[in-house]
């Protein structure tokens, strides 16, 4: 017998397409880096595994690391300190942490459609009420402010951004951000920022809420800005009152972060911006040479991302993008189907060119191949 809260939210579109798929498979599905972490965050992880770095930490993180990420974050507003920081077991147990918080059962969060598949599944697990909002293809995947405000009610309590986008990799602009803030304070609600493509913005300008912690929590990880999704370890930052609360939250949730992963960060941090300018050229390189590729397959259209490491085409096959991922998948190349994103994702796909050109001209070749025999 199992609970409701657990039959009521499903398993990751995502997920069951990468398990489907055949070992040796072109993997274009998850968004996982194939470059190494920086050696600084290597050798700092063999050094920590090897001096008795065992023990637990604060619940909140080591202030050492939370210090560090509060003096690269004050670019953004002089008053972030490390009072402002809690770091994390990941952006995903980082959100949950934030809905725990600030939802309760009954409460509305309003969250992208399409938008990353942990936003509303969430909401669902501490008994709120996700609120899809349209991101259109049409509208550069940028939100409404007009429907935005139709859909804030007396139970709004929160709305979920996501820029850099995942999947859409489109990047808000700058009146985009204005009005999202404006909002929040006309309607007394908060910003639930989640920014961990922050760092992978190649033709726009990011915009963060960093400096607005009045009304926003930001999210960010370490999974994509030191290649590490595997350590598990991220941060968010909120105003002193509301990471007290985050703080003790976690404490349920975590106990407290890795201590020797949280220790490897602390040493690589420095060298992380050496690092997103080496790669950065050639995931731009990627972008463009994954984009050109699909939009030369009959029936698909795709927009240059601005931000992250996502393509994601529209097809006209009548077909839904679940068949059609499965079919890619057992030609040998993953990739995720639109509607694991949410409603307004169908009829689209997600293709990571966080792989090797090589990958990259493999796997849309074979994409290519299978739409043109189902078509």
């Amino acid at each position: 017998m199992v609970s409701k809260r657990s039959m009521d939210v499903r398993p990751s579109g995502i997920r069951e397409i990468f398990e489907m798929a055949a070992e040796g498979a072109i993997n274009l599905g998850l968004g996982e880096l194939d470059f190494d972490p920086p050696e600084e965050a290597r050798e700092a992880l063999k050094k920590a595994c090897t001096s008795g770095s065992s023990k637990y930490g604060p619940t909140s993180g080591l202030m050492e690391l939370r210090e560090l990420i509060a003096s690269k974050e004050i670019a953004h507003s002089n008053s972030i300190t490390a009072k402002n920081v809690l770091v994390t077991g990941g952006a995903t147990e980082g959100i949950m942490a934030i809905y725990q918080v600030l939802l309760d059962p009954g409460d509305e969060v309003l969250v992208p459609d399409p938008g990353f598949v942990l936003y509303a599944p969430d909401a669902t697990l501490v008994g709120a009420r996700p609120i899809p909002y349209a991101l259109r293809e049409e509208s550069d995947f940028m939100p409404n402010m007009s429907e935005l405000q139709e859909l804030v009610t007396p139970k709004t309590k929160a709305i979920v951004v996501n820029s850099p986008s995942n999947p859409t990799g489109a990047v808000i602009s700058k009146e985009v951000f204005g009005g999202l803030l404006d909002l929040a304070r006309d309607r007394r609600m908060m910003i639930i920022s989640d920014e961990v493509y922050e760092d992978f913005v190649y033709d726009s300008k990011h915009f963060t809420f960093a400096g607005d912690l009045d009304v926003s929590i930001v999210v960010s990880s370490f999974s994509k800005s030191l290649a590490v999704p595997g350590w598990r370890i991220g941060y968010l930052m909120a105003n002193e009152e509301l990471l007290n609360e985050l703080s003790k939250m976690q404490y349920y949730l975590l106990a407290c972060p890795a201590t020797p992963i949280q220790q490897a960060v602390t040493a690589a941090l420095p060298y992380k911006d050496k690092f997103i300018a080496r790669i950065l050229p050639i995931m731009d390189a990627r972008r463009r040479r994954m984009v050109s590729l699909l939009n030369k397959i009959p029936g698909f259209s795709c927009m240059l991302p601005s931000g992250a490491f996502y393509a994601f085409p529209r097809y006209d096959l009548d077909m839904p993008s679940r068949e059609l991922a499965e079919a890619i998948a057992r030609a040998g190349v993953i990739s995720s189907p639109g509607s694991a994103f949410g409603l307004l994702g169908e009829r689209h796909l997600r293709f990571s060119y966080a792989a090797s050109e090589d990958d990259i001209s493999r796997g849309i070749e074979v994409v290519g191949s299978v739409v043109e025999h189902l078509a």
